[in-house]
């Protein structure tokens, strides 16, 4: 009985081993995790938004101080410690330090709107997407360790969505809300994420490996492509969903979005686009 426990036990590491030689050497996973944990290092630095969106909720602000951002500091330390641990090449913790730096000094840090339902209903969008892109990778990856750090992930910001989405509804019908301006700024806040946020991250990956990287080096334009279709195939979109995503499928804009600029598209009644989510 020892020995078929031995076998069995060497042929699951042999397994492993291979499938972690997979994802060593695969270029859009590597950009995408990796993106994803500077993401989640920087978010609760400062909460930005999500500390914006609970101004005048005492028992949200709460949930974001206690709740939100351990789970944020949590999450990108997992994905840190993958990346390290699968590509050890990568200086993972310098990398993260430095975009941390540069991140609060990137063009367009201020843009969103002022109001703070409207700041709910971005954070909404943001917990969407994050959310989206961690089922789509637990859907497709072939090492069983990030597929159950990716799904756990998933739940998580999906959780979140769940809070931000009652708070903007308990200040929505306080206030009056509308429909096609909200659509704008919904698409407005996805397109920042693309042009802004994900953006300055992915730059942040060029530099910090020691000797020659093990993936090949991605234009962020190629990035967003293969990303976009791997979501398509493994996500299971929505309708809501494909109108968050729509964004992501068209070429960014040369330059990050300026101040102010998620200011112009105007909001109004979002609640029907939460409603499926």
């Amino acid at each position: 009985m020892q020995t078929i426990v031995n076998v069995t036990h060497v042929r699951e590491s042999r397994d492993n081993s291979r499938l972690r030689a997979l994802i060593r050497f695969n270029a859009l996973l590597f950009h995408g995790v990796a993106t994803a944990s500077f993401l989640e290092a920087v978010a609760p630095l400062g909460a930005g938004r999500a500390a914006r969106a609970v101004v005048g909720a005492p028992d949200a602000a709460h949930w974001v101080d206690n709740t939100w951002r351990p789970q944020r500091s949590a999450r990108a330390q997992a994905l840190g410690a993958y990346i390290d641990a699968v590509w050890p090449e990568f200086d993972w913790a310098a990398a993260r330090e430095d975009f941390c730096r540069l991140y609060a000094q990137r063009p367009g840090h201020a843009a969103g709107p002022a109001d703070p339902a409207l700041e709910t209903l971005a954070c909404c969008v943001h917990e969407s997407q994050a959310a989206l892109f961690y089922r789509a990778i637990a859907a497709c990856a072939d090492d069983p360790v990030l597929r159950e750090l990716t799904r756990a992930a998933a739940l998580e910001h999906c959780g979140c969505f769940d809070v931000f989405k009652a708070l903007f509804e308990q200040r929505a019908r306080r206030q009056a809300v509308g429909f096609v301006a909200s659509c704008r700024a919904v698409l407005a806040s996805s397109r920042a994420a693309r042009d802004i946020d994900v953006a300055a991250a992915f730059r942040a990956l060029s530099a910090h490996w020691y000797g020659t990287p093990t993936v090949t080096a991605l234009g962020y334009q190629e990035f967003l492509s293969r990303m976009a279709r791997l979501i398509q195939k493994h996500a299971g979109l929505g309708c809501v969903e494909r109108l968050l995503f729509s964004p992501w499928l068209k070429r960014p804009t040369p330059a990050p979005l300026p101040d102010g600029a998620s200011r112009q598209a105007g909001w109004c009644d979002s609640r029907w686009l939460l409603k499926a989510a």
